[in-house]
């Protein structure tokens, strides 16, 4: 049956209900703000020794988890290169980095950082049909992007362009998703095109190289990740790895062998 609901009581039931939903907006408003004010940039501390590939694996029960500081949710880079980081952090901004999402930051011994520059392909931000010359570039923390024209020459490194004073300096290389590594052994799947990234559970992940232009540039096939730099050039194109511990055993082989080889920059 449906209530009947006295003249004189309607109004206040009104009134009851505007002042609920004015509730409930308020709360929403006070949330999301509360969100956003949350949200910060990833910054990776780098140790000043290190050089070669990173690897940062998301959404890992066994991972750490970032720091919160004034300026961003800071993640330290293990001797090997590969940070495994519990959950999958919203990222933001903050008033020291307004303009970006994740940050590099380079320690050094004594405890002092230098924010790190990321040098830029002409695929990242370019088109490729910008001819005849492509143009690379130099990223600062702030988002000022310097761009550099690419000269005539056939052969070289793509950054060779780059002045000389920058290309003796430490640099953020091919900073990007590593979600078509996949790290499970039924790649295939994805590679087929038959599941997709979340089908298959693989875990957001980026993936970067620290070093300097003019080391980066002779540095041997097995000091990148697989499929990437002079592993092209060998032939080896697959970039997937079956699992996270064989992307984990290459890490650590490779930490001994630069050791060994005396690969520093």
């Amino acid at each position: 049956m449906e209530e009947v609901v006295p003249p004189q009581f309607a109004p206040r039931r009104v009134k009851r209900r505007y002042i609920v939903l004015l509730a409930v907006l308020a709360f929403a408003a006070i949330a999301f703000a509360f969100d956003r004010s949350q949200r910060m940039p990833l910054i990776y501390v780098i140790p000043e020794s290190y050089v070669g590939p990173v690897v940062a694996l998301f959404d890992q029960p066994d991972g750490l988890e970032p720091v919160h500081t004034k300026d961003g949710l800071e993640v330290r880079i293990p001797a090997n290169g590969i940070v495994k980081i519990r959950g999958n952090p919203t990222l933001g901004h903050s008033p020291a980095f307004p303009k970006s999402t994740v940050v590099f930051e380079l320690e050094e011994s004594d405890g002092s950082r230098t924010v790190l520059q990321e040098a830029i392909n002409p695929w990242q931000d370019y088109d490729q049909n910008d001819n005849p010359h492509w143009k690379v570039g130099i990223r600062d923390a702030q988002g000022n992007l310097r761009v550099i024209a690419v000269s005539d020459k056939k052969e070289g490194f793509v950054f060779d362009d780059f002045p000389a004073e920058d290309r003796k300096r430490p640099m953020i290389f091919w900073h990007e998703s590593c979600q078509d590594r996949v790290f499970r052994p039924d790649w295939e799947l994805y590679t087929s095109g038959e599941k997709t990234v979340e089908e298959l559970h693989v875990p957001p992940c980026g993936e970067f190289h620290v070093g300097t232009v003019d080391r980066v540039r002779d540095w041997p096939a097995w000091m990148f990740l697989r499929g990437k730099g002079k592993q092209v050039t060998d032939g080896i194109l697959n970039p997937v790895y079956t699992s996270i511990q064989q992307l984990v055993d290459e890490a650590d082989a490779r930490v001994t062998r630069r050791k060994a080889e005396g690969i520093v920059d």
